[in-house]
């Protein structure tokens, strides 16, 4: 029996179609239980294109800004293995045929690619090409795209077999890429809401802060008010009477005593609240130099020997232990850490002493210095101990022992300053005891510097004492016949300063300001009879210190200039020393030290 050919062809015909309809069928139902638009894309390419038996196809989408076209799929030599692309590309909106297809919405159907000046070659030349634009309610949303080695390879039946897989594909790719932006925006609302939520939480932190702020701007206040109108109230006091006069002279000596005891402490209380600004600032300026231990110490300590025997209490200094010689510190903080531990030890005892024991170890390539102030005070209640450090901080009863006078500064302080040096303060007390504050500082010793066993007990304290007093006595007037030109607009400070100076053997000349100190300088040079030294206030009207110092230094400038000023910030010490000064000094100035210290600067500066 023969077959008719017609009805073989037909038959074929039919079951290819059949075969593309199962195809579909089971593509549909696969699409239809996919979410993920990476599931989606390569569904399309790896099982509708793959098993209709196509050798390449590549799907394309469009970018968030709409103006390229990317490969987020493909079948045949574009797809090595598994979900991976080959050398991905991207094809601008409207180049090449992909990019035509995704501009205008029309299928392109390329039968010899060699005469197509648009096409563009990705992983190898192909004859043949069939792009197919993937849309959604009219938006282009991405192409379809197949190519062939032959020439004139893909026919209208093949046309109609990519548009519907791109037509049945397109609902579920716009659905996912809706997805895939809700759940950018999501995320992005996620963080938005987090950043706020940071952000409400820094504002709180910030408000809490504030608060608290406002709350210990509200104690320092109390606190300073308190401690200043205190002395303030003696000093007004006292010198109110000592201007009415009395006959009796041992009352009148009283009143000076007082009058001095609370200008200090209202000079100290100033001091500590400048340096705890300037040390919670972090802009402690430190001047390093090399110092003997024992002697610095000592000094330190008997400035306290007045007080300590006016409560009948003992004062010593003792050494645990070799000592090196000398070492390298800022002398002025170092003492300041220890006249504030022994000023605290000696407020909280009545009975008793206090004892300074110094000791020394070597630790790596540093020395460990210690200096441990033990009292048998009041001491501290546990609970307190957390508390000590903090300023304006009085642990002790307030009400019980009212007399005990102290702003709480000067345990902050120190504290500040020991880490500042990279060091610290511990202390270990027992309640109605005593306390044992500890000073543990790294310091540097200069090689070939001796160590030392020296006890720097009360007698050899007591004898220190009586050495200065005797090279005091022998100096009585350390600035005689020097001739000194004073520039200070304040006329109680000149005054202060004639006096002391005068009294100190001094030829002092004052100016009230920067002219008429520049005007009396020249005049003085023109007389051949210069002044030695120069104390210059750095605040002054009609001309101040900054342009007089250099207009002096442009005249003479082997005369040396003291500044001598309020401002004591690190950058204030610099401005001065840019202007000409040669030295720096703030005041208030300490009337029993000051024209020693003038004389020392002089001899140093001159040398």
């Amino acid at each position: 029996m023969i077959e008719d050919p017609d009805k073989t062809s037909e038959s074929s015909v039919e079951i290819a179609r059949n075969r593309y309809l199962d195809i579909l069928h089971k593509f549909t139902l696969r699409q239809s239980s996919l979410a993920r638009l990476e599931d989606i894309v390569w569904n399309i390419a790896k099982t509708a294109i793959a098993e209709l038996g196509f050798e390449d196809c590549v799907v394309y989408l469009l970018a968030d800004d709409g103006m390229v076209l990317k490969q987020v799929a493909a079948h045949g030599p574009k797809n090595p293995a598994a979900r991976e692309i080959f050398n991905e590309i991207t094809i601008p909106v409207g180049q090449g045929i992909v990019g035509h297809v995704a501009q205008t919405g029309e299928v392109e159907r390329i039968d010899d690619a060699r005469l197509d000046p648009r096409y563009i070659e990705d992983d190898d030349f192909r004859l043949s090409e069939l792009a197919v634009p993937i849309s959604h309610e009219g938006r282009i949303i991405g192409v379809l795209d197949s190519e062939h080695h032959a020439a004139n390879f893909f026919t209208d039946e093949d046309v109609r077999l990519f548009t519907t897989i791109a037509s049945l594909a397109s609902t579920r790719i716009d659905t996912a890429l809706a997805m895939g932006r809700l759940e950018k925006t999501v995320a992005h609302l996620e963080e938005a809401r987090n950043a706020l939520e940071v952000q409400a939480e820094q504002l709180r932190e910030a408000r809490v802060a504030a608060e608290a702020a406002s709350v210990a701007k509200t104690h320092f206040l109390a606190n300073m008010s308190h401690e200043i109108r205190t002395p303030m109230t003696a000093i007004v006091g006292f010198a109110d009477l000592l201007a009415k006069g009395t006959t009796n002279p041992q009352q009148q000596e009283q009143w000076r005593g007082q009058l001095t005891q609370n200008a200090r402490y209202l000079q100290d209380l100033i001091g500590n609240v400048l340096d705890m600004s300037v040390a919670e600032a972090g802009e402690v300026s430190l001047d390093f130099e090399t110092l003997p231990l024992l002697t610095t110490v000592s000094e330190a300590v008997e400035s306290f020997r007045v007080r300590a025997d006016g409560k009948n209490l003992r004062l010593e200094t003792r050494v645990n232990g070799l000592l090196p010689e000398v070492i390298v510190i800022d002398r002025i903080r170092f003492k300041q850490i220890i006249a504030n531990l022994v000023s605290n030890a000696l407020k909280y005892t009545e009975m008793g002493g206090v004892t300074i024991t110094v000791s020394a170890e070597i630790q790596d390539s540093k020395t460990l210095l210690r200096l441990a102030v033990g009292d048998t005070g009041i001491g501290i209640d546990p609970v307190q101990l957390e508390n000590l450090f903090l300023p304006f901080s009085r642990v002790h009863n307030t009400r019980q022992m009212a007399g005990i006078e102290g702003t709480g500064l000067g345990l902050a302080l120190s504290r500040q300053i020991a880490q500042t040096l990279h060091g610290d303060i511990e202390v270990a007390s027992t309640h109605g005891m005593g306390s044992l504050f500890t000073l543990s500082l790294p310091v540097e010793v200069p090689s070939g510097t001796g160590w030392s066993e020296k006890n720097q007990g009360h007698a050899t304290s007591q004898k220190a004492t009586e050495d200065r007093m005797k090279a005091a006595a022998s100096d009585a007037h350390p600035l005689r016949d020097l001739r000194v030109l004073v520039c200070e607009d304040s006329a109680p400070i000149a005054a202060l300063l004639e006096v002391v100076l005068d009294a100190a053997g001094a030829n002092v000349i004052c100016c009230t300001n920067g002219v008429e100190g520049v005007h009396c300088f020249q005049e003085q040079i023109d007389s051949g009879r210069p002044p030695d030294l120069i104390l210059m206030d750095m605040q002054m009207p009609i001309m101040d210190g900054y342009e007089a110092t250099g207009r002096m230094k442009a005249l003479r400038q082997d005369i040396p200039v003291v500044a001598l000023t309020a401002f004591a910030r690190a950058e204030d010490v610099d401005r001065c020393l840019a202007a000409g000064c040669d030295y720096y000094l703030t005041k208030p100035i300490q009337v029993h030290t000051f024209t020693k210290e003038l004389r020392s600067i002089y001899e140093e500066l001159r040398a």
